[in-house]
């Protein structure tokens, strides 16, 4: 569960964000929607830590994440995943290169941990060894987003 209390980002004198609360259940739909300019970005930023929340809290199951120590945010950071408008996947790579491609920058893991976790993390959506060797333009538009 993803809770938001009081939530406020500011750019200098911008405010973006003002008093921002919501609880997102686990197992249910949950949106933000907004029109353009309205903050959706921003809050999802701060809700996945890529942003410091100017006042309020992002708690996780319990755990305020604003305040959490580099280490809890690291493993709080290993549950959280994004899903960029336009898939955002390398075309020169294949699904599989795409998966290891954050592995190679974060992680130190040999090669067959690489290849473990992204059996685990494609199966988790659906998508069949089949298309590990695929180019992005090779497979769907679904499961480009997977």
């Amino acid at each position: 569960m993803i809770e938001i209390k009081g939530l406020k980002k500011s750019f200098g004198e911008k405010v973006v964000l003002k008093e921002v609360n919501a609880l997102m259940e686990p197992g249910k739909c949950n949106l933000i929607i907004g029109s353009s300019g309205s903050g959706k970005t921003v809050l999802m930023k701060c809700i996945v830590g890529l942003m410091h929340p100017t006042e309020g809290e992002v708690i996780y199951n319990g755990n305020n994440y604003v305040t959490m120590s580099l280490e809890e945010k690291k493993a709080i950071r290993k549950e959280i995943g994004m899903l960029f408008q336009g898939s955002a996947l390398f075309d020169s790579q294949t699904v599989e290169q795409n998966v290891v491609f954050p592995l190679d920058m974060f992680t130190t893991d040999k090669y067959s941990v690489k290849k473990a976790r992204v059996k685990e993390v494609l199966d988790r959506v659906n998508l069949n060894e089949d298309a590990y060797k695929k180019f992005p333009s090779e497979i769907s538009g679904g499961m480009q987003k997977g």
